[in-house]
C-alpha cells in the first residue's frame, strides 16, 4: 500500500527554489522568493513579529520627540501645565502608542468632558490623534507583511528529463506507432477530464482542484451564420452557415512562460467550421459502388500521396444500424494539398474532417439541427411511415453519413505594435524569420550575440505543439461516447437535443484543443508521469534542430499547492524598514546616557518622569501617606496599578508643585 509521501503532484519536485526574476511583473517587482510552505509560512509570521517589534521601537523614539514638546512653562494656565505634566508621565512610562492612547483617553475621561474641552489644549489633540494613527497604522502594517505573499505560482528548475517526449524511430522499436496512440490518446484524455472538471464551460462544479496550470482556463467566442469557407454547394444547410470558434489572444504569459515580451506576444488559435453536404464526396464510379447501395457506400475526400489519385473510403452502416449508439470518423489533413477540391478553402490551410454515423439511434422528436438532421419517421417495427404520419413512433437520422469540415489556423500577435501575423495552418508553421519578429516586436533585438531568445523559442515551440491542437485530436478515435450528445442516450434512445448541437459539440472540442496546449507546454518541464523511457525520447536533447530549445528548461511557471512565492522587493522593504525604526530607537535610548547630553533640558525631563525616578524623588520629599481605605491614592498623579494619571484627593499637595 502506497503511502502519503508516494503521492507527488507532478512538477513538484520540479520547483525551483530561491530568487528568481519574474518578467510579467518588471525589473524591480518581478524579483521573487519562492520556498516551500513549511519555511514560507514561518517567514512571514516573523516578519509580522518583526513589524509589530519596529512599531515598538518607533513608539519609543516618538515619544521622546514628543515629550520634549510639551513644556510646561509655554502656558499661563496651570490647569493646562497640570495636564501637559499628566502627558508627559504617560508618554515616558508607555511601552506602547497603543497603551499611551488608552492612558490619555482615561485621564480626559477622569477630568470630565466639560473640562476636557475647556482645557484641552491643541497639542494635546494632535498628540492623541498621533498615538492612535501610530498605533492602528503598525496594525495594518503588520497586517499587510501577508501582501508580500504574491500567490502559489512557481517557476520550474532545470532537469534533465526537461524536453519533448515523443515514441522512437520505427527503426528501434517497431511498435512506436502503438506507443504514439497511447500518447495521443492520455494526452486526450487528460485535456478533456481537465476541462470537464476546470473548464467553466465544461460543466465545472468545483469538485476538482484545478490548481496547477498559470491561468486556469481559456474562453473561446463562437460566431454563427458566417460565410462558408468551402464550395458554397458543399456547405450545409445554405452557404451562411458556418461557425467561426476563436480563442482570442492567449499571451505567453498566460501559458506560462516566463519569458521576454511574454505579456505582449500572444498565439490566437481559430477553427471555421461547416456541415457538409456527403453527397459531394459520395463516389458513385468506384466498381464496387452499388455492392449494397443502403449499407455499404464509398467516399472519396482525399487523394493518394504519390498517385494523386482518388482514394476509395469504405463507409459500413450495417455495424452501426444495430449498435445503438454514435460511430465517429475523423481526419487530419496538414496542407489541404490532397484534398478533395469541394473541401479547399481560400487560401487552402490545414483540414480537419469530422464524419458522424448514427443510424440505429432513435430519436422521440424530429431534430433541425443541420450535423444531427433527424426527420425520417418510423414506426415501432422501425418501417418507414412517411405515407402514414399517424403510425409514427420514432424518428431515425435523415443521412447515411454527416459530415463536418473544419479549417484549422493560428497566428501571432502583438498587443504593443497592434500587429498580427497572418493566419496560418496548425502544420504550416514558419514564422522564424526577422521579418515576422520585426512585426511582432517593432525592433530587432531578437538576437543576444547571433543566438535566438527565449521569446523566439517560445514561438518555436508553439509552431511545433499547434498541431497537436486540431480538432480531430480532441476525439482520438475514442467513439460516439465523446459526443456531448451522449450524455443523453439510454438504450438506443436520444432524449434530449439542442437545435444547435453540431456547435455545442465543436466548443467542447474546442475547448479541449486548448486545453491540449496547457498540457503541451507544461508537459515539457519533466518526463510525463509513468512514461517509460525505453520507449519514448526527449526530441530536445536527441534532435539538433531541437536542442536550442532546452533553453527553454527552467522558463515555465505554475502552480504548486506545497510553495510560496514572496515578493523580494516586499521583503526587502520591511527589513530595511523595521531595521532603520530599531536603530532610530537604539539613538533615542542612548541620547540620555551621554554626559554633556544630560544637561539638555529635554533630556533632563525626559529622565525626570520615569516612574521609578518620580517614586524615588516622592520618598525622598517625605509625602504623607493618606490611609482612606476606601480610595486609592496616588502621590504623584498616577495609578499605581494602572500608571494611567488620577487627580490627587483628601490632600492639598498640588501635583504640579510637588514634583517642581
Amino acid at each position: 500500500m502506497s503511502s502519503d509521501q508516494d503521492i507527488i503532484s507532478f512538477g513538484t519536485n520540479a520547483v525551483y527554489e530561491g530568487f528568481w526574476h519574474n518578467r510579467d511583473r518588471g525589473r524591480i517587482l518581478g524579483a521573487t522568493l519562492t520556498l516551500r510552505d513549511s519555511r514560507a509560512i514561518p517567514l512571514v509570521a516573523a516578519l509580522a513579529i518583526i513589524v509589530g517589534l519596529a512599531g515598538n521601537r518607533s513608539w519609543h523614539t516618538s515619544r521622546l520627540l514628543w515629550h520634549s514638546c510639551l513644556h510646561t512653562q509655554d502656558s499661563d494656565k496651570i490647569a493646562v501645565r497640570q495636564n501637559r505634566r499628566k502627558e508627559q508621565v504617560i508618554l515616558r512610562n508607555s511601552e506602547t502608542a497603543g497603551g499611551a492612547t488608552v492612558g490619555f483617553i482615561e485621564m480626559w475621561f477622569e477630568i470630565g468632558i466639560v473640562r476636557t474641552i475647556r482645557e484641552c489644549s491643541p497639542k494635546s489633540i494632535v498628540l492623541l490623534l498621533y498615538a492612535v494613527g501610530h498605533w492602528l497604522s503598525f496594525i495594518a502594517l503588520g497586517v499587510l507583511v501577508s501582501q508580500i505573499v504574491v500567490g502559489k505560482f512557481v517557476v520550474s528548475k532545470t532537469l534533465p528529463t526537461c524536453g519533448q517526449w515523443l515514441p522512437r524511430p520505427v527503426t528501434e522499436d517497431p511498435q512506436s506507432d502503438q506507443v504514439y496512440r497511447e500518447l495521443t490518446i492520455n494526452l486526450t484524455i487528460d485535456a478533456e477530464n481537465y476541462v470537464r472538471s476546470c473548464y467553466p464551460q465544461g460543466g465545472s462544479q468545483g469538485i476538482l482542484e484545478c490548481n496547477k496550470f498559470l491561468t486556469q482556463s481559456f474562453s473561446s467566442t463562437t460566431e454563427e451564420e458566417v460565410p462558408c469557407p468551402f464550395q458554397d454547394t458543399a456547405c450545409l444547410p445554405d452557404a451562411n452557415s458556418a461557425v467561426i470558434l476563436d480563442s482570442g489572444n492567449i499571451t505567453f504569459s498566460q501559458l506560462g512562460f516566463n519569458t521576454k515580451y511574454g505579456k505582449d506576444l500572444s498565439i490566437n488559435r481559430r477553427s471555421t467550421c461547416a456541415v457538409m453536404n456527403s453527397t459531394a464526396f459520395r463516389n458513385f464510379t468506384s466498381p464496387e459502388a452499388l455492392v449494397d447501395p443502403v449499407d455499404m457506400r464509398y467516399f472519396s475526400f482525399y487523394k493518394d500521396n504519390e498517385t494523386h489519385e482518388d482514394v476509395d473510403m469504405l463507409i459500413n452502416g450495417w455495424p452501426n444500424r444495430n449498435s445503438e449508439s454514435y460511430k465517429l470518423l475523423h481526419f487530419y489533413i496538414p496542407f489541404g494539398e490532397l484534398l478533395d477540391p469541394a473541401f479547399l478553402p481560400t487560401p487552402y490551410t490545414d483540414i480537419s474532417l469530422i464524419l458522424m454515423q448514427h443510424m440505429g439511434i432513435l430519436y422521440r422528436e424530429a431534430q433541425d439541427d443541420p450535423w444531427f438532421s433527424v426527420h425520417r419517421p418510423i414506426d415501432k417495427f422501425g418501417n418507414d411511415t412517411t405515407l402514414t404520419p399517424e403510425a409514427t413512433a420514432y424518428y431515425v437520422a435523415d443521412y447515411f453519413l454527416n459530415i463536418i469540415s473544419c479549417n484549422e489556423q493560428y497566428r501571432f500577435c502583438s498587443s504593443s505594435t497592434q500587429q498580427c501575423t497572418a493566419f496560418q495552418g496548425l502544420f504550416q508553421g514558419d514564422l522564424l524569420s526577422a521579418g515576422n519578429y520585426t512585426t511582432l516586436i517593432g525592433a530587432n533585438d531578437y538576437t543576444d550575440k547571433g543566438k535566438p531568445v527565449d521569446f523566439q523559442l517560445v514561438i518555436l515551440l508553439l509552431e511545433m505543439v499547434m498541431q497537436y491542437t486540431a480538432l480531430p485530436l480532441s476525439i482520438a478515435s475514442r467513439g460516439g461516447d465523446v459526443l456531448q450528445a451522449s450524455r443523453f442516450l439510454q438504450d438506443g434512445f436520444l432524449n434530449r437535443l439542442s437545435n444547435k448541437q453540431w456547435i455545442l459539440e465543436l466548443e467542447h472540442w474546442f475547448l479541449v484543443a486548448l486545453s491540449r496546449l496547457q498540457l503541451s507546454v507544461f508537459n515539457t518541464i519533466e518526463r510525463p508521469t509513468n512514461l517509460d523511457d525505453t520507449r519514448a525520447y526527449n526530441t530536445w536533447t536527441k534532435d539538433s534542430e531541437r536542442s536550442t530549445l532546452l533553453i527553454l528548461c527552467g522558463r515555465i511557471k505554475f502552480v504548486d499547492p506545497n510553495h510560496t512565492s514572496l515578493s523580494t522587493f516586499g521583503l526587502i522593504m520591511i527589513l530595511v524598514f523595521s531595521g532603520v525604526l530599531m536603530v532610530g530607537s537604539l539613538i533615542a535610548l542612548c541620547l540620555p546616557s551621554i554626559p554633556w547630553i544630560n544637561r539638555w533640558r529635554p533630556i533632563a525631563d525626559w529622565k525626570r518622569d520615569d516612574v521609578l525616578a518620580l517614586l524615588e524623588k516622592t520618598r525622598d520629599e517625605g509625602v504623607p501617606e493618606v490611609r482612606d481605605p476606601d480610595i486609592e491614592y496616588s502621590f504623584i498623579g498616577v495609578d499605581n496599578k494602572t500608571q494611567s494619571p488620577r487627580q490627587l484627593e483628601n490632600t492639598n499637595i498640588d501635583p504640579f508643585q510637588m514634583v517642581h
